[in-house]
């Protein structure tokens, strides 16, 4: 019987430094793309999935968000609220107790994608094995990506631990989407941290493992990415 996610997390409490000036009078998440709040398109793919809840973990001018996630019809949103951001792996464990403890979606609330076929969401779920997994990220081929930096994605996308791995599509890319079970938050640090150093142990135990996305993927984490993302869409109009 395919695993139904019932609840997702939006990891959208970050200062949004890199897309400045924009970011000084609002939260990098309502930054718009195409003309809609960049978050939005996280939240219709939610949406569209039958997602029961949603945790936000909101900061920079939080009211806004706030704000604006109170007038999203058809969602039901628990906020969590960081003093300051706490980073990927800070913010997951700070609403820890709003979790559950039950697999779900983390999403980064600066990526859009777009499905080719099934519902990418449909897709990690179906993937997921609760008996040997605690991460499932998705993964975008690198050469198909629009905006992303240089990362250390290569130290988690191995032939080894990835799903369907296509030598023609690698080197791979961390697409922001993915399933996570809360347990591996328990013994996490309180405080400022990267989820990567998750990553890292789940790795290590052989409980990390990656699924190539079937679609379209765009970062839009700086001006030039919300730039060339839009060209994109014009594009395609």
């Amino acid at each position: 019987m395919r695993r139904k996610i019932k609840k997702a997390m939006l990891l959208a409490a970050g200062y949004g430094t890199r897309l400045k000036p924009m970011t000084e009078r609002m939260p990098k998440p309502l930054v718009p793309v195409s003309g809609r709040p960049m978050i939005e398109y996280a939240l219709d793919r939610l949406l569209a999935y039958g997602i029961e809840e949603v945790v936000v973990n909101v900061s920079h001018h939080k009211e806004q968000l706030m704000d604006y996630l109170s007038e999203f019809k058809n969602l039901s949103f628990k906020i969590s609220e960081e003093a300051e951001p706490l980073e990927t792996g800070g913010g997951l464990k700070h609403a820890l107790p709003l979790l559950g403890n039950e697999p779900l979606f983390t999403i980064n609330s600066d990526i859009i994608w777009f499905d080719e076929k099934e519902s990418t969401l449909e897709f990690l779920a179906r993937h997921w094995d609760d008996g040997k997994m605690d991460f499932l990220l998705l993964a975008q081929s690198k050469a198909k990506a629009v905006g992303h930096d240089k990362g250390e994605d290569h130290l988690f996308i191995k032939p080894e631990n990835t799903i369907g791995w296509n030598e023609l599509d690698a080197p791979y890319i961390i697409a922001g989407i993915g399933i996570i079970h809360p347990r591996v938050l328990l013994n996490a640090p309180a405080g400022k941290f990267s989820v990567k150093i998750l990553w890292h142990q789940a790795l290590a135990q052989g409980r990390l493992f990656c699924l190539p996305h079937q679609g379209q993927w765009f970062q839009t984490g700086t001006i030039a990415d919300i730039k060339k993302a839009e060209e994109h869409f014009y594009r395609q109009k």
